[in-house]
């Protein structure tokens, strides 16, 4: 009887856990949404001219906390924080970034080769490489998800949610007497 009452304990505090995360909808197109880490500090920005960087904690579906001080979802100008990724895109961005990385000294002998020969059209080549390996660098950190990024609510529609952590529950054997 005792094991009996001990499984169904267990399965009980199982059952109980929930998970707070921000969910950031897309205005123009909802099948568009980001999740915000839960690890990592957030920054918000309010309608009042406050901007409070720190760690959070949703205290209802329209209230957070951050470093101490309640927020309202209605007074949210901007919300910054690093976003949730899956796997595919983490490996996407170590690819980008690793090619960023090669372009880099290609770019920058075609820039400096063109300054020192006074070739023009290299210094053009050059310099184009460069942008591009800018934008190669930062799309790859981005997804990554090395960078925070900056949600306006003007284009996202902000929702606290609570959810439940586990979704089927845990079968348990119990033990015959």
């Amino acid at each position: 009887m005792r094991n009996f009452i001990i499984s169904l304990l267990l399965a009980l505090l199982c059952l109980s856990g929930y998970s707070q995360q921000i969910r950031l909808v897309k205005r123009l197109d909802t099948t568009k949404t980001r999740t915000l880490r839960l690890d990592k500090k957030l920054t918000v920005k309010t309608f009042d001219g406050e901007k409070i960087k720190g760690e959070w904690e949703m205290l209802d579906e329209e209230k957070i906390l951050v470093q101490g001080q309640e927020i309202k979802k209605d007074n949210i100008m901007m919300i910054s924080g690093f976003v949730q990724r899956n796997s595919k895109d983490k490996a996407l961005g170590v690819g980008l970034t690793v090619g960023a990385g090669l372009v880099f000294p290609v770019a920058v002998y075609y820039f400096l080769g063109g300054i020192a020969w006074g070739f023009s059209n290299g210094i053009f080549v050059g310099a184009t490489l460069l942008v591009f390996d800018m934008l190669l660098a930062y799309a790859g950190t981005n997804m990554m998800g090395i960078i925070p990024r900056r949600f306006s609510t003007l284009n996202w529609e902000i929702d606290f949610s609570i959810q439940p952590t586990v979704e089927v529950p845990i079968q348990l054997p119990i033990p015959n007497d």
